[in-house]
């Protein structure tokens, strides 16, 4: 066997003996899982199809001008991303119950939350949007362990935020409360439910 060929059988099977050798089958396992479950192909292939989750507020609500500026460095390209912007926010199965019915919500790993940016209230074409994304316990556990993206109108793919730890910071506020979620769309009606 010539040295590249070698190089690359030992190359080849150090990933393997990195997960048998350092931690144990169950702990593989569940990294493999956490990994295949986050991977960034497969949540995208998720939010495709956010418009058959529930919205959870099927009107759309004009974004609190203070949020919006705090918002706004989080998006590249665009100045002022939210002023004057409306939202209509869906959730999938796994964190529709903590969203519309617990009032300090804990939400489950593998929540995904879409909140369209639109035009005005009567718009159906989102000009952008914000995800958050529950990931696995210790992902960042100083953040709940959300991560936040972007995607542009064109659904191609999605990003990382330019600034997410403006993201980050907003988002504390609502760390204690509900599990970094701000719900400032929920309507009263939805909010006297909340249990």
């Amino acid at each position: 066997m010539n040295y590249k060929k070698k190089c690359g059988a030992i190359a080849a099977t150090l990933p393997a003996l990195f997960l048998t050798g350092c931690i144990s089958a169950p702990q593989a396992q569940e990294k493999l899982a956490a990994t295949t479950l986050y991977d960034i192909n497969r949540v995208h292939n998720q939010i495709l199809k956010y418009k058959t989750w529930k919205p959870v507020n099927p009107e759309p609500v004009k974004l609190n001008v203070l949020v919006g500026a705090a918002c706004a460095n989080a998006m590249k390209a665009i100045s002022t991303p939210h002023a004057d912007k409306f939202v209509r926010v869906y959730v999938n199965d796994v964190g529709l119950a903590p969203m519309l019915e617990a009032k300090s919500p804990q939400f489950p790993a593998g929540t995904i939350i879409v909140k369209e940016k639109l035009p005005n209230k009567t718009s159906n074409t989102p000009e952008f949007f914000t995800i958050m994304v529950k990931r696995e316990t210790a992902y960042d556990p100083d953040n709940g362990d959300w991560q936040y993206l972007i995607m542009e109108p064109d659904m191609a793919k999605l990003e990382k935020p330019s600034d997410v730890e403006n993201c980050q910071s907003c988002h504390a506020t609502w760390a204690k409360t509900s599990d970094f979620v701000s719900r400032i769309y929920l309507s009263p009606e939805q909010n006297r439910k909340l249990k």
